[in-house]
């Protein structure tokens, strides 16, 4: 017993110590390294299959909310955030055993809501009284992120309750993830790259083109420009 409870002390101090480098600036850029790795490595090899299933893909991104509860000491909104991340694991795994359009549709606005809170979290750190830290400057870059994550679960909303809102090249592989195809084509579209495979029909979807394409121009020139340039000009001089 006496063993039991020193593993038990143990892993609490393991869980504060993590819990304390969340609640300082350097949870910031902890936070993006962990997102950037679930975006370019951990989601790819998910839809190739890799894991086997999407179980890991899943802890991964529980991973991602405990590091926003961690970075965002208030209450209310980590019950938000908790309550959403809950109901949209249960429609997501809903959705694999029963693929009803409007259980997906509530998935998908559920996951926008949830991703711009996460955003709003990181912004809040971002902009709070204090010096410009590379750190901050890291947040801004996780937010730019979480943008085109939020977009591609409003596309993911809107093809599920429009019909053929996007066209779509013939060349596209019809097997890749649904998911994926649009986290693929809001980064286009958000770094305005624009390669022409994936094209927005309807109205309401232009209208997110048009809104996240502006975005992705202005939000570096203007957010993180103006933070590096802040950062910069508190430097020490030598």
């Amino acid at each position: 017993m006496k063993r039991a409870g020193g593993v038990t002390k143990t892993s609490r101090q393991h869980a504060e110590r993590y819990t304390r480098i969340w609640g300082t600036e350097v949870g910031l850029s902890v936070f993006t390294g962990l997102l950037a790795l679930q975006l370019f490595v951990v989601s790819p090899l998910a839809n190739l299959g890799v894991f086997g299933n999407r179980s890991f893909e899943s802890a991964f991104s529980l991973l991602l909310v405990w590091g926003a509860f961690a970075l965002h000491s208030g209450r209310l909104l980590r019950v938000l955030i908790g309550i959403c991340v809950g109901l949209a694991l249960g429609l997501r795994w809903t959705t694999a055993w029963l693929p009803i359009p409007w259980i997906a549709a509530a998935g998908s606005l559920l996951a926008v809501f949830t991703l711009t809170c996460l955003a709003a979290i990181v912004l809040k750190r971002v902009f709070e009284p204090g010096p410009v830290t590379r750190h901050r400057i890291h947040g801004a870059v996780c937010a730019y992120l979480l943008f085109g994550l939020i977009w591609a679960a409003a596309y993911a909303f809107v093809a599920q309750v429009v019909s053929h809102p996007f066209s779509v090249a013939t060349d596209v592989d019809p097997s890749e993830a649904f998911v994926a195809r649009f986290v693929y084509f809001s980064f286009v579209t958000l770094t305005t790259v624009g390669f022409g495979d994936i094209t927005a029909v309807h109205p309401l979807a232009r209208t997110l083109v048009t809104i996240e394409a502006l975005i992705g121009q202005l939000y570096p020139a203007i957010i993180i420009g103006d933070l590096v340039s802040s950062a910069l000009a508190n430097r020490p001089k030598a």
